[in-house]
């Protein structure tokens, strides 16, 4: 039975779920076939059966997961013929360091940067919704949110000197060699940025920027393959 993974569908086909993409990244990692099922931001309907209101849902035969963090696990567990996401118990430990700043730090410096643009990207039908609720998180328009960053994306650049410096001494990738789970969760930051926003995030002789373009060549240029913007890179 092939997998089913519902995700977001943003305005002219953008696939703008940074958490779905890590899911997708890892079924291609682990060379699955699956079925994407896109629905609007306002569509809590079609995933009602999940007792979730968000994607990713990922539904693998009888086992629903509406995590992406535990679709990664999942894919591990059952799939172990197929490589590693997650490198075993040590690997999956580091890892989750690597998931939990991502989402407590970069995209804390990233989401301001292209909060406006994220609501061009989102449906039509979803973007009173998608305004109301992120306004509110935010506490500031998104107008607000998003003004100043072209001096506020050095910000970014320092929250990725982490991996900046591995990739500086001869690291390919976040998880060394090859692309593992790590790899996915931050490219889904920059992923869901080159879906929504013109804005260059990176200069092109950043070690980050090689980094994402080794990202996006995976699994045959399965992410590069989407409507998304132009990536050209900053002026220094």
């Amino acid at each position: 039975m092939t997998i089913k993974l519902y995700e977001l569908l943003g305005h002219e086909d953008r696939r703008y779920s940074q958490f779905s993409w890590r899911a997708k990244m890892a079924l291609k990692h682990k060379g699955l076939e699956f079925e994407q099922i896109p629905l609007l931001l306002t569509d809590k309907e079609s995933i009602a059966f999940a007792n979730t209101k968000s994607v990713p849902v990922m539904v693998d035969g009888d086992v629903v997961k509406t995590d992406s963090w535990d679709i990664a696990v999942h894919l591990d567990e059952i799939y172990a013929d197929t490589p590693s996401l997650l490198g075993g118990s040590i690997g999956q430990g580091v890892t989750r360091v690597i998931n939990s700043w991502c989402d407590r730090a970069v995209n804390v410096a990233l989401g301001p940067l292209i909060a406006r643009d994220v609501l061009d990207a989102a449906h039509p039908d979803d973007r009173d919704y998608f305004r109301e609720s992120m306004e509110k998180m935010y506490k500031r328009t998104l107008e607000e949110v998003q003004e100043g960053r072209n001096d506020r994306v050095i910000n970014l650049y320092r929250t990725m000197d982490p991996i900046r410096t591995s990739f500086r001494k001869g690291q390919g990738f976040i998880c060394g060699d090859s692309a593992g789970y790590a790899d996915y969760v931050v490219f889904s930051q920059f992923q869901w940025a080159r879906i929504t926003s013109p804005f260059q995030l990176l200069a092109k002789d950043d070690p980050v920027y090689a980094w994402r373009e080794r990202m996006l060549d995976l699994h045959g240029g399965f992410a590069r393959d989407t409507a998304c913007y132009e990536v050209s890179g900053r002026e220094n």
